[in-house]
């Protein structure tokens, strides 16, 4: 009988243990890459705030003594040339500006346009700098000068006043000479550690399938330059674009990377510069690495909640907010290395004091990272993916929300965590709302009667507004249309669901009950943040999400009433 019990156990023993051990094996890779602007620039806008309508420059000037203090510097310092205030060579093309004020030279047609009271001038990555007597620092791009001189820097009541006499580059950075012979360097204003910019990219691949998830600390980004990412790293790795998702952290404290064209001139393109030398480079590279970092993990998926948001609108009404807190979680088979990523919906705005308002920031998304990687008892790397955080604000300081966020988060790792297992697959799908704009007349007069109103941020606004409506019909390239694309990555019994544009609590909530027994995850700011996306509620009421932010995003119209239930009900038929 003993030897029969005994049998008995090994065999429920070594089923348990069989049971354990069938946990499915996922390749699992990640990685990071810097989003932090650096020397490719002498200035950027920041994203997010319109205000201060003169711009929001995370630029600062820092004293470096008197001109004869530094040798290399005072070398820098150009020379006029013969008949000219000031001549520069740049990749082989002779720059001159005369004692009128006018500068020649370049391949720039039409002509570089005058700037009144111009002093000096400097040439960086397809961008003229120049001072003209003032605090300010002018900025034009000489592939489009019709675009015209726009503010780069000026004095914000956070930074030293400097008049610059000349400026000057040396070794790669920005100099400023006043009339007292003070030296000033330009430098971007970096927030903390925990705040820096970041591509972070995570691969999972089950045997069948691959997909890829990307998180930028970024404000937004133009599908037309997503899709340009996506067919890279699908042709470099055979990878069907369906089958990435980049997600925006939505931070309101990074250079501007989307087209803002009702913004003031200086925020209406982004920083070609960032762009090209920094931004894309991050994201291929954080895609190759995490895509050739793959090892066997355990992948895992959670829920909890969180209190760090609250809804900022419809203040009258009931309204919504969904205190979800989701996180996956993959790691090693070996026990080496763990991967955390954490979805929740909350806008990255605060924090906007003084000088932070100036600085480049990860916003609470930082935070939140730092405070899970210095908890990991291995090595850690975590991810911020943003929810539908579009009327919803933060109710701390960035600080305290990181670190609520990841403790929230820590719980349920520690305590809610499922196993998943199960193949991986992905699909792309829109809906397409149509568009009702407004007839010439009408723009014509709205046109007018905010011209009337002068200067001022809103009125400015909505007369670009009504001049882009009106290119539109004059150039029959009225947009027909406003898609809002949706994309669905199944990871075993775990569905994520990424939907475009700024997307409001409402549409979390009514995709989860579509699955109520699933664990269903809803991302905003995926693959295109070109408007929000609102609800009934906020379209008739003419909130800011319903209305005001349509005019800041140049959409043609409003979206219809029943947008919420077309999403819903495009999702529920497909049932991907």
């Amino acid at each position: 009988m003993m030897r029969s019990l005994t049998g008995l156990f090994l065999v429920v023993l070594l089923a348990g243990s069989e049971l354990v051990n069938a946990q499915q094996v996922y390749q699992v890779g990640v990685a990071s890459e810097s989003l932090e602007p650096g020397e490719e620039s002498f200035s950027v806008p920041l994203s997010g705030y319109a205000a201060p309508w003169a711009g929001r420059f995370a630029f600062t000037w820092l004293p470096k003594g008197l001109r004869g203090s530094n040798s290399a510097i005072s070398r820098s310092i150009p020379k006029a040339g013969k008949g000219s205030v000031q001549t520069a060579v740049v990749d082989k093309v002779t720059y001159k500006l005369d004692s009128k004020g006018n500068i020649s030279g370049g391949k720039s047609k039409p002509s570089i346009p005058a700037l009144p009271g111009i002093t000096s001038f400097v040439v960086k990555s397809n961008y003229m700098y120049a001072a003209a007597g003032s605090d300010t620092l002018y900025r034009l791009h000489l592939a489009n000068p019709e675009r015209g001189w726009m503010r780069a820097a000026y004095s914000n009541g956070q930074i030293p006043r400097v008049v610059p006499k000349q400026i000057f580059v040396s070794q790669g950075k920005l100099y400023a000479l006043t009339e007292s012979d003070s030296v000033f360097e330009a430098a971007v204003i970096h927030g903390k550690e925990p705040e820096q910019l970041f591509a972070r990219a995570l691969a999972l691949k089950s045997e069948q399938s691959l997909v890829l998830l990307m998180c930028l600390d970024l404000c937004g980004f133009d599908g037309s330059f997503i899709n340009g990412i996506k067919k890279d790293i699908a042709k470099k790795h055979r990878l069907p674009e369906e089958a990435i998702l980049i997600n925006a952290s939505h931070t309101h404290f990074a250079p501007g990377t989307q087209k803002w064209l009702t913004w003031a001139p200086h925020n209406r393109y982004p920083d070609e510069a960032y762009m090209n030398k920094v931004v894309r480079p991050a994201m291929l590279k954080a895609a190759d690495r995490a895509l050739a970092s793959s090892a066997p993990s355990y992948v895992k998926v959670g829920r909890g909640i969180t209190a760090i948001g609250r809804n900022r609108s419809n203040g009258e009404l009931a309204t919504p907010y969904d205190n979800a807190v989701d996180v996956l979680t993959a790691e090693r088979t070996d026990g080496s290395e763990k991967t955390v990523m954490v979805l929740s919906g909350c806008h990255p705005v605060a924090g906007t004091t003084g000088v932070k308002h100036f600085t480049v920031s990860s916003n609470y998304p930082g935070f939140m990272r730092n405070a899970l990687e210095e908890a990991g008892k291995i090595k850690t790397t975590a991810l911020f993916m943003q929810g539908c955080a579009g009327d919803i604000n933060p109710v701390d300081e960035p600080e305290i929300t990181g670190a609520k966020l990841a403790a929230d988060a820590l719980k349920v790792i520690d305590s809610n965590m499922k196993p998943l297992s199960g193949p991986i697959s992905f699909h792309m799908d829109s809906v397409l709302a149509e568009t009702r704009p407004w007839s010439k007349d009408k723009l014509v007069e709205f046109r007018e009667a905010n011209r009337r109103l002068g200067a001022q941020m809103e009125p400015e606004r909505n007369v670009a507004w009504a001049d882009l409506m009106l290119s539109h019909l004059e150039q029959n390239t009225m947009p027909k249309s406003m898609p809002v694309y949706i994309q669905t990555i199944n990871i075993g019994e775990w569905k994520l669901i990424g939907l475009s544009r700024e997307v409001v609590t409402e549409y979390g909530l009514a995709i989860k009950k579509l699955w109520p027994d699933k664990l269903v995850s809803v991302a905003g700011y995926c693959n295109d943040v070109s408007s929000y996306l609102p609800v009934e509620r906020h379209i008739k009421t003419r909130v800011y999400e319903g209305e005001g932010s349509c005019f800041w995003y140049g959409l043609p119209s409003l979206f219809p009433l029943d947008i919420l239930d077309r999403v819903v009900n495009r999702i529920s038929t497909k049932n991907y």
